[in-house]
């Protein structure tokens, strides 16, 4: 029996009162052995933790119990291993660093679910892009994908400026990454940019590969990095 739930999710909204929020994060984590990290900025949450599965299911239903948490969604997996060796709750700028001028969340791409995303690149005229780091696309990656060759997310905005042209503008631009977050800022910012149809899979990856555990025609290729001791996600 596997031994620990592993929950992670993110929620762009706007944020006040840092402080005292994280100070009630980490004293609800510490006090139930919940061990993983939760980053908070004005601009929302963004957190992987893991425990025992009831006190998991706790944190979730206290969590939901603030107003702008709500509706927040739970990606959940589970471990025979403690994937974590702390707890932590940092204050930081951004929820993921993309180092640009402040973005319109509510303009993100259109989101796709698994099958729609197979037939939208499939399609000639789409530009497919992983939105993740070179060594992540080196582990796997969907068929036809580019690789933008950047070490860090925040490179990715000049790539996205020094790449695509102005007649990629009426194509369509499908963007992916592990759990969804890297990728509701690049669509974003595309949008930002005039870029009109772009998508994005929804709930990332892992999601993906979730619905196509049996499916033959599974347009992804290779394993998925993730960012604890697991170390991957087959």
């Amino acid at each position: 029996m596997l031994k620990y739930k592993i929950t992670s999710f993110y929620k762009f909204v706007k944020i006040k009162n840092l402080q005292s929020l994280k100070a009630e994060l980490l004293n609800f984590c510490n006090k139930h052995n919940i061990k993983g990290t939760i980053i908070i900025a004005n601009e929302g949450i963004n957190s992987t933790i893991a425990g025992d599965e009831i006190l998991i299911n706790n944190f979730c239903t206290f969590l939901q119990k603030h107003t702008f948490f709500k509706d927040t969604k739970f990606k959940i997996s589970f471990s025979d291993i403690r994937p974590f060796k702390k707890m932590k709750v940092k204050i930081k700028k951004e929820i993921v660093t993309f180092n640009t001028n402040e973005l319109d969340m509510s303009q993100k791409g259109t989101y796709l679910i698994s099958k729609e995303w197979d037939q939208l690149i499939a399609k000639e005229d789409t530009i497919v892009i992983d939105t993740r780091n070179y060594y992540e696309y080196a582990m796997g990656t969907f068929k036809g994908a580019i690789n933008p060759h950047i070490h860090h997310f925040t490179e990715l905005a000049d790539w996205l400026k020094g790449t695509l042209k102005e007649e990629d503008k009426k194509k369509n631009i499908a963007m992916f990454c592990t759990g969804g977050i890297r990728c509701e800022k690049s669509t974003a910012f595309l949008k930002q940019l005039g870029f009109e149809k772009v998508y994005h899979l929804k709930d990332g990856i892992l999601k993906y590969l979730e619905d196509n555990k049996e499916n033959p025609n599974s347009t992804w290729q290779g394993e998925c990095f993730v960012f604890d001791d697991r170390v991957k996600y087959i």
